[in-house]
């Protein structure tokens, strides 16, 4: 009799065990790994090498034939939050050729949907605005900030004619020297405007704080980043 009330003990105490392995593996199951946070859009910062002093006014020289440098990244997300941590380090002193990448929700590259052809580009233009940013324009010292579009080509492949037909989402971009030092909190703005605004913008618009008053339309996509 007494065997038989410890065999059942045993079976009762395996039985435990058995199910306490059990609950213990689902829960290790059930556990939801955390999911990186989904990019959206991306700006990338080339660094063109020996382009000191090659700002001039709202533009550069000898850029285009620069030799290529570090790649600097920084990705955003849905909202247009930058993903990286802390403000990019730029030398502000040297000119970087800055490209835009638009993501779907698959993963897709789609920035070309807003230039495929003339006509559709002729509706958007990028802005890249900071607090108390200087704009190399209006300096007397050549140190100011410049944001010069480079696009050459539709992404139907027929050419971009001069630069007021230019959308920026290729650009050569400085911080100048007269914006070194502190934080600069930056936003690049790709604004879709009404028809023929595109051409009455001059390149030092794109630095303005106050474009969105002076060039009707609305900001589909709003980056903010900070760089120093």
């Amino acid at each position: 009799m007494k065997m038989k009330f410890i065999k059942r003990i045993a079976v009762v105490l395996l039985a435990s065990v058995v199910f306490l392995i059990g609950v213990s593996s689902c829960k290790k199951d059930e556990q939801v790994p955390v999911e990186k946070e989904e990019i959206r859009a991306s700006l990338q910062f080339t660094e063109l090498q020996g382009t000191k002093g090659a700002g001039h006014g709202d533009h550069f020289h000898g850029v285009t034939t620069a030799k290529e440098g570090a790649v600097t990244t920084v990705n955003f997300d849905a909202s247009g939050n930058a993903l990286t941590k802390g403000a990019i380090n730029l030398d502000a002193e040297l000119a970087y050729k800055v490209d835009l990448k638009v993501y779907d929700e698959k993963g897709i590259e789609i920035q070309d949907n807003f230039v495929k052809n003339q006509a559709t580009a002729g509706e958007y233009k990028a802005f890249l605005i900071g607090d108390k940013l200087i704009a190399n324009a209006n300096t007397e010292t050549n140190g100011g900030a410049i944001f010069q579009p480079r696009e050459t080509d539709y992404a139907d492949g027929t050419k971009v004619n001069g630069k007021y037909e230019m959308t920026g989402l290729k650009a050569f971009f400085t911080l100048g020297s007269e914006n070194k030092g502190k934080t600069k909190k930056l936003i690049y703005s790709l604004r879709k405007i009404e028809p023929g605004v595109k051409a009455t913008i001059e390149r030092v618009d794109l630095l303005d704080q106050g474009y969105a008053g002076k060039f009707k339309g609305a900001n589909v996509l709003e980056l903010k980043f900070d760089i120093k």
